[in-house]
């Protein structure tokens, strides 16, 4: 299975510095080699400067999300749907909220930081995750994107 990123997230990632691009394609990258074919869904959300990527067992995107990976002007968070409820020895996950917790990945060797690959797989194997009518053999990526959009606004204020 190709790990390298889809075009249309390379195409978004453009508007970012390289070395958050290198932080994004390195966290999507553990995502997929822990989760193997899966659904990938990008939403690109202007207002906020930031992309988002679920990643789903099945097409069922938000009832059956495993993990999402949202980059940010100056690092990447790996979420999780349901991170309150996950055994977390290292303590890597952070956030307060009801049910989802993050880790924060700053460099492109935070992902083999150790355990959070361990958070990856435990995600996966959660129970109330749905199972594909037809067993995935590649990762299935869907862009969503407004209509008829301009392009998109750098992930910075232009300066000059």
């Amino acid at each position: 299975m190709s790990r390298s990123a889809p075009r249309e997230l390379t195409d978004l990632l453009r508007r970012y510095e390289s070395g958050v691009q290198a932080v994004a394609t390195a966290t999507r990258s553990a995502v997929v080699d822990e989760i193997g074919p899966c659904h990938e869904t990008i939403f690109q959300v202007y207002q906020n400067n930031v992309i988002s990527i679920l990643y789903s067992t099945t097409e069922k995107r938000m009832k059956d999300n495993v993990c999402l990976v949202v980059i940010y002007r100056d690092h990447v968070n790996l979420m999780f749907p349901r991170g309150v409820d996950m055994k977390d020895p290292r303590g890597l996950l952070e956030g307060g909220g009801k049910a989802m917790r993050h880790v924060k990945i700053r460099t492109a060797a935070d992902t083999k930081r150790t355990g959070v690959r361990d958070l990856i797989r435990q995600a996966k194997k959660r129970p109330d995750l749905g199972k594909p009518a037809e067993p995935l053999t590649k990762v299935v990526t869907t862009l969503k994107a407004k209509k008829a959009q301009a392009a998109p606004k750098p992930a910075w204020p232009k300066l000059f």
